[in-house]
């Protein structure tokens, strides 16, 4: 029905965007941490707190769950 590059844009795009979502869930705190530096040179590193932590992780899983279902509708829509 939809040509092969049409089809695998509905194919790679869920699967980006759940790959995405789950390196969020399984690392939040690598991908939300923040190094500042002061004029007079010295470092500071800012984390969230453990409540962020755990939203992001539920909400990295419910995204990539959507995503993965968005892949596999995309299937049965689009033969």
């Amino acid at each position: 029905m939809f040509p092969a590059p049409l089809r695998l844009f509905f194919v790679a795009v869920p699967l980006l965007v759940a790959g995405g979502a789950l390196a969020m869930a399984a690392f939040p705190r690598r991908m939300t941490r923040w190094q500042t530096r002061g004029p007079d040179g010295t470092t500071q590193r800012i984390e969230p707190n453990g409540t962020r932590l755990l939203l992001m992780r539920v909400m990295g899983v419910a995204v990539a769950g959507l995503a993965l279902l968005m892949l596999f509708t995309a299937f049965a829509v689009f033969p």
